[in-house]
């Protein structure tokens, strides 16, 4: 018989481990319930009569920058946001038209830091569906420049407060010149290039702008700044005759209402009336009733909308579907998060695709430059698989399309533009930056062997020799070669055909269609449904945006920084913040872009052409 001391031990051990153990189950059962809390949306209600603000923040653009959980730690330490998606807004503007609870919209354009044409004109265009149900939309802002302006045109009235004003400036492309600095500093930038309208890298070699480049960025402002015209003219029934008196005209119109901006806005037909915020606040009440709460007017914003819209998503998951792959940003080797195009991440996207039973067509949606030829090289031959695997590819083309991103657009079975989309630079560039000439001032002197001929030829520490220079340009010759036979095959053309298009001009949409680069013109929503006719698919389809996918560690670690900022309210972006993010972006597309590109070969596909 066991002691009974020994029975006793035994016993409280065992009550302990029980203890332990059930202690363990409850923490592991307490754990489960807050990440099921976290990963279940709560339920958002939308009021009975309301009215819908929509209230875009930073840059519109076709992909946010950065990976998920970088952004929202940036949006945790009070960054803000600095982008807003343009298909969100559309999204919620187009669901809204047929919502009977939404019985008006609001555009807030105070915190939107721009967008190109192309992306304002799909927002646009989902207001004037809006419109079209017969509902009402109201823009208000302190103050427009030309992109704001561009939506607030959209609605039925402009409200902007008395002390705002409104600056149509046209556009422009101007840059920064380093030629003589270089010189100065004694740094050589070794440039080679085909094709005398490919001028990226004029801005490190040259003190101004080339005349052949002048011609070439003239005639597409030219036309931007047309369509610009139109579209806001015809929204606000202004001639656009008229608006570039506005424009050209501003400082002698200016002097005659005594410098009051906001009088000559309201004087020129720009707004219908100058309204403090509390005043719009009571005439929205007077439209869609007052939230008792806030004692405001009854609305609800594009977020929150946004999100009631997703707790009904889940449904026909298991449909047929075209998928949506963005291509945003620079073309670069390797895993590049969103915002860039990384071959490595962009290929694993596309055999996504191709191996997804329930994809039946593919759009791909181009907002890009270019870049590496390397990396662009490897996705064009993942897309053409994609294609030749039986799945339709098209291609909808956003504001810019080029160089790099325009070889990667002609994977496809069709290519699709809209009328002012950046096209073409089919060309090539390479450079090598050496600094010898600055060193041997500093009194640093390079000296050395090596075992062959070229051993060190291309360091930046030494100048280049006649015959390094020439292995460059022959590479550069025979890579726009290639490039050149791409196009033709793709595009069925001749080379010459090519050849007479080529040497990286830059071609609107409107012009590429025309000279056969591009098949057919149209919105995304266009694209999408000629991918489903072609996929065989009837009017019952998913649209599914591809991306990157989340490891578990990420969609938790996302969700419980979501829910802080939720709960903390860290949403608002400083102005101070805004203005600077602004100012550095600037900044980052003069020398930044140069810095970030990167190719084996050092050869580039690639087109400086982001035009405002």
């Amino acid at each position: 018989m066991a002691n009974p001391l020994t029975r006793v031990l035994r016993f409280g051990w065992r009550s302990l481990d029980f203890i332990r153990r059930l202690v363990h189950l409850l923490l592991m059962l307490l754990v489960l319930v807050v990440i099921f809390a976290l990963f279940s949306d709560t339920p958002v209600i939308v009021p009975r009569t309301a009215a819908l603000v929509v209230k875009p923040t930073g840059e519109l653009v076709e992909q946010l920058e950065g990976r998920p959980i970088d952004r929202a730690l940036n949006e945790a330490s009070g960054d803000g946001e600095t982008q807003t998606l343009v298909r969100d807004l559309a999204k919620a503007i187009l669901h809204a038209a047929d919502d009977r609870r939404i019985q008006a919209l609001v555009l807030d354009l105070d915190q939107m830091n721009g967008g190109g044409l192309i992306k304002l004109q799909a927002v646009a265009e989902a207001l004037a569906t809006f419109r079209r149900s017969g509902k009402r939309v109201v823009a208000y802002g302190s103050g427009f420049d030309q992109a704001r302006y561009f939506l607030a045109a959209q609605a039925d009235e402009i409200y902007m407060h008395p002390l705002g004003s409104v600056f149509l400036q046209g556009f422009g492309f101007y840059r920064a010149y380093f030629g003589e600095a270089a010189e100065d500093l004694s740094i050589d930038f070794n440039v080679f290039r085909t094709g005398e309208h490919k001028s990226y890298h004029d801005y490190l070699t040259r003190r101004d702008m080339s005349d052949a480049e002048k011609q070439e960025i003239r005639v597409v402002l030219d036309q931007l700044w047309r369509s610009y015209r139109e579209s806001v003219g015809a929204a606000r029934g202004i001639a656009a005759e008229e608006l570039q008196s506005m424009a050209d005209d501003y400082l002698d119109q200016l002097r005659q209402e005594d410098g009051d901006m906001a009088a000559l806005a309201r004087e020129s037909g720009l707004v219908d009336e100058l309204l403090t915020l509390p005043e719009l606040e009571r005439r929205m009440i007077d439209i869609v009733g007052e939230d008792p709460d806030s004692g405001s007017y009854s609305h609800i914003d594009h977020r929150t909308y946004l999100a009631a819209l997703g707790q009904s998503a889940e449904r026909g998951r298991d449909r047929r579907e075209v998928a949506v792959i963005v291509a945003s940003g620079n073309i670069l080797p390797g895993d590049q998060p969103p915002g860039s195009v990384g071959a490595e991440t962009f290929v694993e996207l596309i055999r996504a695709a191709r191996d997804r039973d329930q994809v039946a067509a593919v759009v791909l949606r181009i907002d890009s430059g270019g870049g590496s030829q390397f990396a662009s090289d490897l996705i064009y031959e993942e897309l053409r698989m994609l294609r030749e695997s039986g799945k339709p590819v098209l291609t909808s083309m956003g504001d810019l399309a080029a160089s790099g991103a325009y070889l990667l657009s002609i994977a496809a079975d069709e290519v699709w533009a809209r009328p002012d989309t950046l096209t073409g630079s089919i060309g090539v560039t390479a450079m090598l930056p050496t600094v010898d000439r600055a060193l041997a001032r500093l009194g640093v002197n390079i000296d050395g062997v090596g075992t062959t001929r070229y051993s060190g030829d291309l360091s930046p520490l030494r100048s280049l020799s006649p015959e390094a220079a020439e292995i460059l340009t022959v590479s550069v010759d025979s890579s726009y070669r290639h490039f050149i036979q791409q196009v033709a095959q793709a595009r069925e053309l001749s080379v010459s055909d090519v050849e007479a298009v080529a040497g990286g001009r830059i071609w609107t949409g409107r012009d590429a269609q025309r000279l056969g680069l591009v098949d057919q013109l149209g919105d995304l929503d266009a694209v999408v449904a000629a991918a489903a006719a072609r996929g065989g698919l009837g009017d019952e389809y998913r649209i599914n945006f591809l991306e990157q996918e989340l490891s578990i560690e990420e969609s938790l670690a996302l969700e419980l920084l979501t829910s802080f900022i939720r709960t903390t309210g860290l949403s608002a972006q400083p102005r101070i913040a805004a203005w600077f993010e602004r100012m550095t972006r600037s900044m980052d597309r003069e020398l930044g872009g140069l810095l970030q590109l990167q190719d084996p070969r050092q050869v580039y596909y690639h087109c400086f052409c982001q035009l405002r």
